[in-house]
């Protein structure tokens, strides 16, 4: 039987600002209490009292620290910014494909240019310095479904240690959202976080990190 502390802990853990809330010692637990009172009763398909639910956070509050229980602290080692970049979408056929195959050996890259690939199930996506833009256009010699220019990027450098960890991206691609700053694509590697976005963005993307 789910007892009703893991199912106000699960109800909790679903709402961000009422976790934050709760972590900072701001909720008022008999009002969020009797919020959330219908879904407690209906997953324990039985009568609940809101005072069992008050009871229920404030065993959870006093297991919280007074920080933020998603987001975890991360020290950063290093941050490279590239740009300009360029996002080209293929559609994927055994043409596109086999062409992508071929890529690195007919397209000659430096260690200071970006390349990524990506191959979803519909679509190829390439991000790329613009040096080597028209290379790859003319190596896939197919007309893109897409083509965005005045990209960059920055590229967050972590201790691997935060690799099997949880909510690593998560902690610091909130910082983004925060600001309501779209993103192109996010590249995770064993110990590099990778985000792309408008060329317009980077400064203020930058400052986001620089200031931990």
């Amino acid at each position: 039987m789910i007892k009703i502390n893991e199912i106000v802990e699960n109800i909790l853990y679903s709402e961000e600002e009422a976790l934050y809330s709760l972590s900072q010692k701001f909720m008022n637990l008999s009002a969020y209490a009797k919020r959330i009172r219908k879904e407690v009763e209906r997953q324990t398909k039985k009568s609940v009292k809101s005072t069992s639910i008050v009871v229920a956070l404030s065993r959870i509050q006093k297991q919280m620290k007074k920080v933020h229980p998603l987001i975890q602290d991360i020290k950063i080692n290093n941050i490279t910014a590239k740009s300009p970049l360029s996002e080209i979408v293929f559609e994927k056929t055994p043409t596109t494909i086999n062409k992508y195959s071929q890529l690195y050996e007919k397209v000659k890259t430096t260690s200071d240019d970006f390349l990524t690939i990506t191959l979803s199930t519909s679509e190829i996506t390439i991000i790329c310095s613009d040096r080597i833009k028209q290379s790859i256009l003319n190596h896939f010699k197919e007309t893109p479904i897409m083509i965005e220019a005045g990209l960059a990027s920055i590229g967050i450098s972590i201790d691997p240690k935060y690799y099997p960890m949880p909510n690593i991206t998560y902690s610091l691609i909130r910082r983004i959202a925060t600001k309501k700053i779209p993103l192109a694509e996010t590249i995770t590697t064993h110990a590099e976080i990778i985000f792309v976005f408008h060329q317009k963005d980077l400064s203020e993307i930058l400052s986001l990190f620089q200031t931990q």
